[in-house]
């Protein structure tokens, strides 16, 4: 009995990790924001401001951000950039793709549309390339909100990266693709 209340509480605790955002909604006043998150640290850009805080998904370290146009907020968005680009932190960065995956697909239903590029790590000192997309999940309107979460292989002009990203925009957001 103990160990099923083990399980029950690390259950909670990883299903509220993956979603610890998930309180703010899009169309929100920062006002609104900030009493969810009042540790937030603010940054300005032309005419949007942006609260950010760090975070770490299931032992992937990132960061945050709810944009505000307005006082509104038009974007919420997570992200993890990798530099080292070796396998273990490939494998990383795919497992925790798809658990989140899973996990929004608990919540928000089946995606609209699933791309899988290429699952295995390549190289790009073995065999030369220009990054390549890995894995995508795309939700359309669930709450009135566009969902997105993606792990690409980046690289160009000899640079490359590991990318995570979660992003939230309004259902009537053009640039969505």
């Amino acid at each position: 009995m103990k160990w099923v209340k083990v399980f029950s509480i690390l259950f909670l605790l990883i299903s509220i990790n993956s979603f610890s955002q998930s309180k703010a909604k899009i169309g929100m006043n920062m006002e609104e924001v900030r009493a969810l998150y009042p540790n937030t640290q603010s940054s300005n850009y032309e005419k949007t401001t942006t609260l950010s805080f760090n975070d770490t998904i299931y032992g992937l370290p990132g960061e945050w951000g709810y944009r505000f146009e307005n006082d509104m907020l038009n974007w919420i968005h997570f992200d993890k950039y990798i530099n080292e680009i070796k396998k273990p932190n490939f494998d990383k960065c795919l497992k925790v793709t798809k658990k989140l995956i899973n996990d929004y697909t608990k919540t928000f239903g089946k995606p609209d549309t699933t791309i899988i590029g290429d699952t295995t790590f390549i190289d790009p000192i073995v065999k030369h390339h220009w990054g390549y997309n890995v894995i995508e999940a795309r939700w359309n309107n669930y709450k009135g909100m566009k969902v997105k979460v993606e792990f690409t292989f980046f690289g160009g002009k000899g640079e490359y990266h590991f990318i995570v990203i979660i992003n939230y925009f309004d259902k009537t957001y053009p640039y969505f693709d």
